[in-house]
């Protein structure tokens, strides 16, 4: 046995900076598990939810975080079949084909770190089989770090669940990088109109040269009323802040349906018209799209390949791996206009 030793950014207390530190993975490696070198990671809000703590009491703490990544396969465990030693990998979170495999264990001294079957805020990891998809060739593992989550999470909304009529009028609330990935691909069924609402205007601007044909920002009350008269028939809210999703549902028409895309607090409760529900106006979660990485990753890198979206675009800055925590804080702010990449 060779006693792994690496840096890792490691959650140790809600509401505080992560932690880097030294780490060991110190056992062979189980049946359906994969030892992977990173080479980036996505700075994705449900990492910065998990730091807030809205899911409630976290009994794994301290653990490490992050599942949205790209890297290279150094090691295969017993039964694993669909990489090999040197593959070039994305990591994402989503279940694919292959072993569900234990979760690995990891130390720093003699405390025990915890982490699931996937983590990305680490120099190396230990990853389940089916948590990980092989990158087609020449493939750049920058923007294949972004099929570990946000790429697939928008395209599978877009192509799977929307299903976008020519006649459609779509409202996208929250242009991060989520909801710039759903303008882009929306653009491609050549709807009616696509409106982008948000409180960035920088993100704004930005949606708008990625294909929205209007931009507003909600700050301004009078934005509300126009919106109201624009007859959206189809609505994705990408954020989890209660009030958000309450008026995304309130813009959408009867009948309509809205997706909501963002993470609310574990108790988070909205208001609706019960009314509108009994007139066929639908509210609906989507969790990854309802996609199938195996299947549908190599799919969506054509689309990026053939120009009809394109994630350079979505990528807003790469940082270093100790710049961790100032990257966190970036993707809070309201200058950050797309996702932050981790580059190892």
């Amino acid at each position: 046995m060779i006693i792994k030793k690496f840096k890792a950014a490691i959650l140790e207390k809600n509401n505080s900076g992560l932690v880097i530190r030294d780490i060991f993975f110190k056992d062979e490696l189980k049946k359906g598990q994969i030892f992977i070198k990173l080479k980036y990671s996505g700075i994705c809000g449900k990492q910065i939810d998990e730091i807030k703590g809205i899911g409630g009491r976290d009994p794994y703490i301290p653990h490490l975080l992050g599942h949205e990544g790209s890297g290279v396969v150094l090691e295969v465990g017993p039964g694993v079949v669909k990489v090999k030693k040197s593959d070039k990998v994305i990591l994402h979170w989503i279940k694919s084909n292959g072993i569900q495999s234990e979760t690995p264990k990891y130390f720093s001294k003699s405390n025990v770190i915890n982490a699931g079957s996937v983590t990305t805020f680490n120099e190396y990891a230990t990853v389940s089989e089916n948590r990980v998809t092989k990158i087609p060739n020449g493939y750049s593992l920058k923007k294949a770090c972004l099929f570990g989550c946000v790429a697939t999470t928008a395209l599978g909304l877009v192509n799977y669940e929307l299903n976008l009529k020519r006649e459609d009028v779509l409202l996208v609330v929250g242009v991060g990088g989520l909801g710039q990935i759903i303008v882009q691909a929306a653009k491609n069924f050549k709807i009616k109109k696509i409106i982008a609402v948000d409180l960035n205007n920088h993100a704004l601007k930005k949606a708008k040269k990625l294909g929205a044909d209007e931009i507003l920002n909600i700050k301004e009350e009078d934005n509300f009323e126009k919106l109201k008269n624009l007859e959206i028939n189809k609505s994705v809210v990408t954020t989890g802040n209660i009030s958000a999703i309450e008026k995304t549902i309130q813009l959408t028409s009867l009948p309509g349906i809205c997706f909501v895309m963002g993470v609310p607090k574990k108790q988070g409760l909205i208001k609706i018209n019960a009314w509108n529900i009994m007139h066929d106006q639908t509210i609906k979660g989507s969790l990854g799209g309802n996609t199938f990485p195996k299947k549908d990753i190599p799919k969506f890198i054509d689309l990026d390949k053939k120009g009809k979206i394109n994630l350079n675009k979505v990528i807003f800055k790469t940082i270093k791996f100790n710049e961790i925590n100032k990257g966190l804080k970036m993707f809070k702010s309201s200058k950050t206009t797309g996702r932050i990449l981790i580059k190892f």
